[in-house]
């Protein structure tokens, strides 16, 4: 058995190695964090009071570290986000599942502090992590609908800012701007947001107050909204976390323009990445539909496990 002890600003280097060689294999990969060191190190950062205060490592007898869980949470929505647990095991090891599944119930146990007064728990990863699902199962989580991560990248990507620069928009949008200031479109965006990604990790309040530094670009038709998207530059990528269109404007283009829009803006302020992720949820056919056409494919199947402690 592994000690478990709480990470130290020294355990950084070594998390992240682990982290990364464990992301780059379904069978252990975790959903909110990304595949390279610097989108890793990214995520770490944003951790509120800082990485090292949200995070469990397992050692071993040598003290290195073999295992690491984070707990991100979110006061606000009530919920608490579980990052990992990621454990390395011995390749062919004859007892890796057992080694792997003590080591994250250990993990799990002596987080609880950092999940005081959380009900709301939530774990992400590959479908393809079968230690993830059985954790999950003894730990009373529920699978919610498998996410798909849709990618767009070499001439694709490169079409797509080409595309912006060169048509014009169309649709019945009239205007497509970066979030304006002004108190109304920021209510009409938080409310659209809230009907169409309900407990959602970010709220409507805080997408459009600016706090989680994301882009948002706006359809306007005058005073009314349209729609919006929403993304963010990561380190290796571009990443598109919300897109929403009023139903009775659907199907006219309007999301194409917003997605097209966002990946320029995203592009004019943090410069190139060399490729754009979106994800959609399982049985979503119109935004299937709409990344579909711009272009974009599959790369990985995540699915999300809740739990409600009390």
């Amino acid at each position: 058995m592994y000690d478990i002890r709480p990470a130290t600003q020294d355990d950084l280097d070594a998390v992240l190695a682990l982290v990364l060689r464990l992301q780059a294999d379904d069978a252990h990969h975790i959903g909110y964090l990304g595949e390279t060191l610097g989108d890793i190190a990214a995520e770490l950062a944003e951790f509120e009071p800082d990485w090292a205060a949200c995070t469990l490592v397992a050692t071993d007898d040598s003290g290195w570290v073999v295992g690491a869980l984070s707990v991100e949470a979110d006061t606000e929505s009530g919920r608490a986000y579980l990052h990992g647990p990621f454990v390395d095991v011995p390749v062919n090891h004859p007892a890796g599942s057992r080694i792997w599944d003590q080591t994250a119930d250990a993990l799990y146990t002596a987080a609880e502090p950092l999940l005081d007064g959380i009900a709301d728990r939530e774990l992400l990863g590959h479908t393809g992590h079968r230690r993830l699902a059985a954790f999950a199962e003894r730990h009373r989580f529920s699978a919610a609908r498998p996410c798909g991560i849709h990618v767009l990248d070499g001439d694709g990507l490169r079409g797509l800012l080409m595309r912006e620069a060169s048509c014009p928009r169309t649709g019945p949008a009239r205007e497509m701007r970066v979030l304006p200031t002004d108190p109304a479109v920021h209510e009409a965006v938080a409310v659209l947001h809230e009907r169409c990604f309900p407990k959602t990790y970010l709220s409507g309040r805080k997408l459009v107050d600016g706090s989680r530094q994301h882009t948002v670009v706006v359809a306007l038709d005058g005073d009314r909204v349209l729609g919006y998207a929403s993304g963010k530059a990561e380190p290796g990528e571009f990443y598109l976390d919300f897109v929403a269109v009023e139903p009775d404007v659907r199907g006219q283009g309007v999301g194409a323009a917003l997605v097209t829009e966002l990946v320029w803006k995203l592009a004019e302020k943090s410069g190139a990445r060399p490729q754009v992720a979106a994800a959609i949820l399982a049985g979503n056919r119109s935004s299937q539909r709409l990344f579909d056409r711009l272009g974009f494919r599959l790369h990985l199947e995540l699915v999300a496990y809740r739990a409600n402690a009390a």
